[in-house]
């Protein structure tokens, strides 16, 4: 596709901050889609679904979690106020949805949630920071509730010349190699994780993994749940 920048015919509709590019106000991938679900399956039960997206983007993911009968708090470190207000018009909402400047380090008390989705953002903290992170959403999640995280991969191709390959994942942290990070308007420092360290960091911020997966492209997704 012209002017696409990955096999799944994403453009390169950039963020405000280069923190990558917005997928998801261009099409809904498959841990999306999985999250989508369990709002829907949870939804029949007559009671509010409560969903934190964390690192929302422009909002489309959140708009189409409130059109699948999610009460959706929208979390952002850049005003994408205008931006989620237009998702939310193009997928035909008008409440259930509200956007929060707020950053996952400052560990607010904005819970309690059913379900948390985390995509494309973990990355951009430091290993410390982003377990942090991952036991902030665990104490602000119910008991049983779900997360749905994803993280770019250090086997996709943003790894190609990635200055910290090397380093163990506790101290990896570096920017892309000067062309991928242009490409992919990624240009802070990030975390590229593997698989299996993805699940580490997760398991050890209390939640039990139930599926990790690579994506076509390399990045690593999974789903964990907090006991219940």
């Amino acid at each position: 596709m012209l002017g696409a920048i990955n096999l799944y015919g994403d453009q390169r509709r950039a963020t405000f901050t280069g923190h990558g590019i917005d997928v998801a106000s261009q099409r809904a991938d498959d841990l999306d889609l999985l999250a989508i679900e369990q709002i829907q399956r949870l939804a029949t039960d007559g009671r509010g679904v409560f969903v934190l997206d964390a690192g929302c983007g422009f909002g489309g993911q959140s708009a189409r979690m409130v059109k699948a009968g999610g009460q959706v708090l929208a979390i952002d470190i850049e005003d994408y106020q205008e931006q989620v207000a237009a998702s939310m018009e193009r997928e035909g909402v008008e409440t259930n949805l509200q956007f929060l400047l707020l950053s996952v380090q400052e560990k607010a008390e904005i819970g309690p949630f059913d379900i948390i989705l985390c995509q494309r953002m973990l990355h951009y903290l430091q290993y410390d920071a982003a377990l942090d992170a991952l036991r902030w959403f665990h104490r602000e999640a119910r008991a049983g509730a779900s997360l749905f995280l994803s993280a770019s991969g250090i086997d996709s191709e943003l790894g190609n010349g990635y200055a910290g390959a090397s380093a163990p994942v506790q101290n990896r942290f570096a920017p892309l190699e000067s062309a991928m990070a242009e490409k992919h308007s990624i240009h802070p420092s990030v975390c590229l994780y593997r698989k299996d360290e993805l699940e580490s960091i997760v398991a050890a911020a209390g939640w039990r993994v139930e599926n990790a997966f690579l994506s076509p492209f390399g990045n690593v997704k999974l789903i964990a749940r907090k006991a219940d």
